[in-house]
């Protein structure tokens, strides 16, 4: 008889897990919340065009990642088209490309800037001979910004944009939650008296790269939508008979005597030999027995928290706005906004653009519960003030929100991660993987190895 094996939620990683499942002798089935599969990695259809819950593209080291992605559009090669990266960020009220050169701060910025960050790295550059070292998983981004960059970067970019993003003080946040991005920008600005030093901290795992040879690496996106790679493998798992449950919430997980599992959802119960959760680590131990009967467990589940955005789609009068895919912004409402039709022009019908407007939060926050027409007027006034944008060349909007997005690296949250990872390792056939169920922050390709990698453990048992 097939062994049954029980996958959470229909993202990247949990349909990646079920495609390999699916070509072995397993009895696999999805429970997925949503309407539609992929998670963060879905494409909504709003009115005539397709938007991606941010902007997204593929690209990979990984060898067998690479070729088994573009395996899906071997008969139609030319729907995932190579795509040519452009970012900008608006810094100290100029639009610099992005990521930053030592060419564009020069010309771009005028003079004064890169003099004044260059004395002001010379400077934490020369004290750190004099202080006694830290352990760089121990440092807020405030003391490794300043340690490593001088407290002019640290000042006008790291403080205001992580403060802006994370809603949170940098002295009480680990460094790891700068998006890996930006540590590549000023680590490839500022020379290479600390280059070397920082690509040692700068490799993600899984993957040998660092993080600037990564984004040297080809990308690519699909015509109409990042989500056609979840919804081709949606396709590909089905074809193996794989069951996807859809509109299906997991209400209770219960590790049974016979150490089996039972999973209780709004519309029925389901039991399995193998459980894979790709669930928020806060829900899945609150909800979890006999896990929940663990009072430390759960207070550390509850300090590993996640970051949530309001995402504002517009559909405009066609225009080039800002001239790149995407931008980053200090002191605005959103974080970054992004020209979706230069990832694919067909992403919206012909004469009009779609763009998205991330706005981060906190759930419940204030933000979290504003009115959407509160965030349509509020990111509005600014991106017309900036002359992104005129109020008169809108043509409809949408407001979205996405619960659950980044996981928040705060100081010693490795700790409370640790907790529980020993506590999943005790339970026999359970996996915890992904963005939320390893509370990881990585790129789509890395999500698809977690997921891979789930099956070989698996497969030895």
């Amino acid at each position: 008889m097939k062994k049954k094996v029980l996958i959470l939620g229909a993202g990247i990683t949990g349909l990646s897990a079920a495609w390999k499942l699916s070509q072995d002798e397993y009895d696999v089935t999805i429970i997925e919340k949503d309407t539609a599969v992929g998670g963060l990695a879905k494409t909504i259809k709003f009115k005539d065009s397709f938007v991606d819950i941010g902007p997204h593209s593929f690209f990979s080291e990984d060898r067998e990642i690479y070729d088994t992605v573009k395996s899906l559009f071997k008969d139609e090669p030319e729907e995932i088209p190579k795509v040519k990266r452009s970012v900008k960020m608006f810094f100290m009220n100029y639009y610099v490309d992005y990521p930053l050169s030592a060419k564009s701060i020069l010309f771009q910025m005028g003079p004064i800037i890169p003099i004044k960050s260059f004395l002001s790295f010379l400077k934490s550059f020369v004290k750190s001979f004099f202080t006694k070292k830290i352990d760089v998983k121990l440092l807020s981004i405030e003391e490794w910004a300043i340690s490593n960059f001088g407290f002019f970067l640290y000042k006008n970019f790291f403080k205001p944009y992580t403060e802006q993003f994370w809603k949170i003080e940098t002295s009480k946040l680990s460094h790891r939650v700068i998006p890996a991005s930006k540590k590549l920008d000023f680590a490839k600005t500022l020379k290479h008296l600390f280059f070397n030093k920082y690509l040692e901290i700068s490799k993600r795992e899984p993957g040998s790269l660092n993080l600037v040879q990564r984004e040297s690496l080809p990308t690519f996106y699909p015509k109409k939508g990042f989500g056609q790679i979840a919804e081709k493998i949606k396709s590909k798992v089905e074809k193996n008979n794989t069951k996807i449950d859809l509109n299906t919430e997991v209400k209770k997980v219960i590790l049974k005597q016979d150490g089996r599992f039972q999973v209780d959802t709004d519309t029925k119960s389901y039991e399995a030999d193998y459980l894979i959760s790709t669930l928020p680590l806060d829900y899945l131990v609150k909800n979890f027995e006999p896990l929940n009967k663990n009072k430390d467990l759960v207070k550390s589940s509850e300090k590993l928290n996640y970051l949530s955005l309001k995402m504002l789609y517009l559909i405009v009068k066609k225009k080039n706005i800002l001239g790149c895919q995407y931008c980053y912004f200090v002191n605005r409402p959103y974080n970054r906004v992004s020209n979706l039709n230069l990832f694919s022009d067909i992403i919206s019908k012909e004469g009009t653009s779609a763009l998205s407007v991330e706005i981060s939060c906190h759930k419940n926050s204030s933000t979290w519960m504003s009115k959407d027409q509160d965030i349509f007027e509020e990111c509005i006034k600014n991106l017309v003030n900036d002359k992104i944008l005129e109020r008169n060349d809108i043509l409809d909007w949408k407001v979205l929100d996405v619960p659950n997005v980044y996981p928040i690296y705060k100081i010693n949250y490795e700790n409370d991660l640790k907790n529980l990872e020993k506590e999943f390792f005790k339970t026999k056939n359970f996996y915890s993987i992904g963005r939320l169920g390893q509370f990881f922050y990585g790129d789509i390709d890395q999500m698809i190895r977690l997921g891979f990698n789930v099956v070989k453990k698996i497969l030895k048992t």
